[in-house]
């Protein structure tokens, strides 16, 4: 029998704000039918026909304090929801990653943990940045990625290229090989790597914020996969998910 199920609870409280603001109050939501998955996200279409910028959230709630697997990736901070929230350009949709949120279809653990990047994934995830796109009446879109999410968003870009105007990254995971091997991690066996594509990646109008202070992704690693300064912005006092205040002014300023 086919697992399928919302996690009605804690998404009803998420949308009313009873315990999560709900930073997303002036956004549209919706679910995104994509094969093998059901995709959350919130959406603003203010100019249909101008360039769509879309956020694409971390890994989430994948694993709790112990470092074991959680049942509910669903993120528990407002980080990036916030910054989607405040950018002030007419077409914004903060994407979830497939079985936050709304758990349908396919979900089990290996999609938030060793396959949180596979090609299912990718595909999926690329079928609603499409959606989204035609609904918009957009010519072309932005990804802006944090953290996991910023792998997702280079594998869709690399696949899809004629589709994406730039990449922006937030405290990237940008090869998750390396990654996993600076935390003395297991690999994620079930996933593909941007590392791969790094030619085509190469040329992708994008840049990159890192936090000088983050510990989750210290900003060498994505300086040693963009091997380029002037596309790297290391943000000083930032950690993994706080202090990009004055990053966020420049990437609300990308159109």
């Amino acid at each position: 029998m086919k697992r399928k199920h919302i996690f009605t609870l804690g998404l009803l409280l998420f949308l009313v704000g009873c315990q999560t603001p709900n930073v997303l109050s002036d956004m549209r939501f919706q679910t995104n039918p994509a094969p093998p998955y059901l995709i959350a996200s919130w959406h603003k279409i203010t100019v249909p026909g101008e360039t769509l910028k879309i956020y694409i959230e971390g890994d989430g709630h994948a694993f709790d304090a112990s470092g074991n697997p959680t049942d509910n990736p669903t993120p528990q901070s407002t980080f990036l929801r916030e910054i989607a929230a405040n950018d002030p350009a007419p077409n914004v949709v903060y994407l979830a990653r497939p079985c936050q949120y709304v758990q349908a279809g396919q979900c089990t653990q290996k999609d938030w943990t060793t396959g949180r990047f596979s090609k299912e994934v990718v595909n999926s995830t690329y079928q609603v940045v499409k959606s989204l796109k035609k609904k918009a009446k957009a010519p072309d879109v932005i990804l802006i990625g944090y953290s996991g999410g910023a792998q997702l968003a280079g594998l869709v870009a690399v696949k899809n290229p004629s589709d994406i105007k730039g990449i922006i990254t937030i405290a990237g995971v940008l090869d998750h090989a390396a990654w996993t091997s600076y935390h003395k991690d297991k690999p994620l066996t079930d996933s593909d790597n941007l590392l791969a594509y790094r030619s085509v990646f190469k040329m992708i109008p994008q840049h990159h914020f890192a936090g000088g202070k983050d510990n989750v992704v210290p900003p060498k690693l994505i300086e040693d996969f963009v091997q380029d300064p002037e596309r790297v912005t290391v943000v000083p006092k930032a950690t993994h998910n706080s202090g990009y205040k004055a990053a966020c002014q420049e990437i609300y300023k990308t159109r």
